[in-house]
């Protein structure tokens, strides 16, 4: 037989094996090892990862896959020295908006194959745009404010009426602590006083210290922008020097409002 024709060398190791993958859509990453049991270099130009057709003869960690969306993943080049082998990295970047779930694909390495279960996990990313909302202090007063949200991750986001969000001021200590000092004066006789005193001015000036925010709840899905219209309600009593902060979780990610001294 004639060296052209050959069988070319088994260069997978672990075929009878399915590779498994796992990560969100642009950090699949795993391994898999390779072997060259001949006695020169050999340059493997374009391994790839690509999608296969449903099999019934397929290993129930395959069967249970879905084919691998999108188009063939092509890998970097590799050289394997002679009797060389070792382990070889994968990181796939997929369509961030590949759905979380078990896929099937295969590896080609110089038209050898082995079986891929790719697990592509849950990835939530929200980008709020302005992330802060400043507020004129004006007591009482409702404005309307657009804040844009956009989904980078591969699950829906839902985005629910905002509500009250409590405020913090930021001089309210030290408010509280004079208060206090001024309610008890030159009357305390025991510590107890100034600390019924000093809850007192901490409940009078946080009752009130709330943003009432009304907006549209909307569901964001993966790869979608959605500009969400809020009407903000400021509270009925702020100090006209001071600042206010505070903070509305919404998924990974918080929306802050501010009033500042108008």
């Amino acid at each position: 037989m004639s060296a052209q024709s050959a069988a070319p060398p088994a260069l997978l190791a672990d075929v009878e094996k399915p590779l498994v993958l796992v990560g969100p859509p642009r950090a699949v990453r795993g391994e898999f090892r390779l072997q060259n049991p001949t006695a020169d270099k050999i340059v493997v130009r374009e391994p790839h990862v690509r999608a296969v057709a449903p099999s019934s003869g397929r290993k129930k960690a395959v069967a249970d896959a879905t084919q691998l969306p999108g188009p063939t993943l092509v890998l970097r080049r590799i050289v394997m020295r002679p009797k060389q082998s070792r382990p070889i990295p994968v990181a796939l970047t997929l369509d961030p908006r590949t759905p979380p779930g078990t896929y099937q694909a295969e590896l080609v390495v110089n038209d050898q194959l082995r079986s891929v279960v790719m697990h592509v996990t849950e990835h939530v990313s929200l980008t709020i745009a302005p992330p802060e909302i400043l507020l004129a202090s004006r007591p009482g007063e409702k404005v309307k404010k657009l804040v844009v949200f956009t989904n980078g991750g591969n699950v829906p986001i839902p985005v629910r009426s905002l509500g009250t969000v409590v405020l913090d001021e930021e001089l309210v200590h030290c408010r509280a602590l004079r208060g206090a000092l001024a309610d008890v004066g030159d009357t305390m006789t025991k510590l107890d006083d100034f600390i019924a005193a000093l809850g007192r001015r901490y409940k009078k000036l946080y009752e009130s210290l709330v943003l009432k925010v009304h907006n549209n709840a909307v569901t964001i899905g993966p790869g979608e922008t959605h500009a969400v219209e809020l009407t903000i309600t400021l509270p009925d009593k702020l100090e006209s020097r001071s600042r206010y902060t505070g903070y509305a979780a919404i998924s990974s990610s918080s929306l802050q409002f501010t009033i500042v001294p108008d």
